[in-house]
């Protein structure tokens, strides 16, 4: 087929025939050959991403039902195996993120990692030591790269999950978490400890968003992840308190060898995609891993996936002062136990917070929920200004439940979009960025505000600022992403077109 224009060949055999200079300087000169170019490009994208998403649970129903053929009997097997699904994932994404949490330095026995834990540390060591003890939590993104890249690797993603918490159980156990034995070997073991610890969240995640994208659950799960490490957050001032120094690490080594062992059995061996590649290709074939040049690719064009890093950027990080506010907290004469009962009563609002996400995330849109979680947000960071005067533990008390309803509202809807965002291509790698981005943020916020000559109120300021900065971002989000309520088809049954 040639051009009616410029009279060169259109069609991409032709176009390769003459090679590939040739044809670029047709592309370049003549208008109808670049967007015949382009509708061929298009074209190869949507191939590409048939062949590598797996089919949904329910697909078959909703064609059969489309012609006019459902099957009442078929319907009740989708929504078993659906509900079987959903099931198991629930199961392994709770226990998983609430022990992985629970079981990390700062949770559980942070007394026993170094001397910033000493009442005569600044607020500024203090960010910076933890900051540098999770050091692999900002590397997450390693981790998923070699999962989905190293061929292998990704079938026995069950064998690496054991053994990164079997080898977490151990490094617990290590004698230099002693009540007596705390600097460089006590540093070392932390940051080995988030090293296992960062790797089981990745293989985690990366399950999370295969499941959530296949059986349509992204809110649900979502919410999950968020309630049980906030819970872990609520648990571990409980377990450090009952069990005390000694007895702390053998809670964490137990729990981590209780998961290991249980993941072991209720992980899937094969992520979807694999067993999708494996049914078309035939029994026993691998998919074959994407190289890192393809995943990058993949990335790049996945613009929704960078807007959502954005907002986690504006809005989580800023809003991250813990160190500053505990300062704050002590300068107002309140005691230990007044701020461990503070942390409690914003555990226990945000844990609410997201009870009542889950009962509204299959009714409201999230184009309606975005802004009301960033003005949310935003609203419950400026109730800090209380701060520059004489405050009372009951007007904290109030401060830390509207913050905390407000902060869990944002934060899990952005986890929701977080998971639609995610590329079906490439689950891990995806999933791991965000939460690397939303890690670092946090980190860099906390030694930020710790270190810089900014005063409190300052701080509450930017943080409220950024988070409305956040509202420019999302109008640009795609409107197949947060027109939908959780489960829905897109819009007009079209999907979105990443690679």
């Amino acid at each position: 087929m040639k051009c009616e224009r410029c009279g060169g060949p259109q069609d991409e055999a032709a176009q390769n025939e003459y090679g590939g200079p040739v044809s670029w300087w047709r592309r370049l000169h003549c208008e109808d050959c670049r967007r015949a170019h382009a509708a061929d490009r298009r074209i190869e994208r949507g191939a590409t991403q048939l062949r590598d998403t797996p089919a949904p649970l329910d697909s078959l129903v909703k064609t059969l039902a489309a012609v006019g053929c459902f099957t009442a009997h078929l319907s009740a097997e989708n929504k078993k195996a659906t509900r079987e699904a959903l099931g198991r994932a629930l199961a392994l994404v709770g226990v998983g993120i609430f022990v992985i949490s629970l079981a990390q330095p700062d949770r559980m026995g942070g007394s026993l990692f170094g001397a910033p834990q000493f009442p005569a540390a600044t607020a500024q060591r203090v960010a910076g030591y933890w900051a540098l003890v999770g050091l692999f939590w900002y590397l997450k993104p390693l981790a998923a790269l070699a999962l989905e890249s190293v061929p292998g690797l990704l079938s026995r993603r069950r064998l690496c999950l054991l053994g990164s918490a079997l080898g977490a159980a151990l490094l617990w156990l290590h004698p230099s978490l002693s009540v007596h034995a705390s600097g460089a070997g006590s540093l070392i073991v932390g940051i080995g400890l988030n090293a296992l610890l960062a790797l089981a969240s990745t293989i985690l995640g990366g399950y999370l968003v295969e499941q959530a994208q296949r059986i349509g659950a992204s809110g649900r799960l979502g919410a999950l992840h968020q309630a049980a490490s906030h819970l872990a957050g609520l648990a571990a001032p409980l377990l450090g308190l009952t069990a005390g120094r000694a007895i702390g690490p053998t809670v964490a080594a137990a729990l981590l060898a209780a998961f290991g062992i249980t993941a072991a059995l209720l992980l899937p061996q094969n992520s979807p995609a694999t067993s999708h590649t494996s049914q078309t290709m035939g029994a026993g074939r691998e998919r074959a891993p994407r190289g890192i040049a393809e995943q990058i690719r993949i990335l790049g064009g996945a613009s929704e996936l960078w807007q959502v890093a954005l907002l986690l950027l504006l809005i989580i990080g800023p809003s991250s002062f813990e160190a500053l506010l505990t300062k704050q907290q002590a300068t107002h004469g309140f005691s230990p136990d007044q701020r461990l009962h503070l942390s409690w009563v914003a555990e226990a609002a945000t844990l609410a917070s997201i009870a009542a996400y889950i009962l509204v995330c299959r009714k409201v849109r999230l184009r309606s929920l975005l802004p009301a979680g960033i003005l949310a947000n935003a609203g419950g960071t400026l109730l800090y200004f209380a701060y520059a005067g004489p405050i009372g533990f009951a007007a904290a008390a109030a401060i830390e439940v509207v913050n905390g309803l407000g902060a869990a509202l944002i934060v899990v809807t952005l986890f929701d979009l977080a998971v639609r965002a995610v590329p079906r291509q490439c689950p891990y790698l995806g999933y791991a960025i965000l939460m690397s981005v939303t890690n670092m943020a946090r980190a860099l916020s906390e030694v930020a505000t710790a270190s810089l000559s900014l005063g409190f109120a300052t701080v509450v300021i930017l943080s409220a600022v950024c988070s409305m900065f956040a509202m420019l971002v999302v109008t640009r989000l795609p409107s197949a992403l947060v027109t939908r309520r959780e489960g829905e088809p897109l819009p007009g049954g079209a999907q979105l077109v990443r690679g």
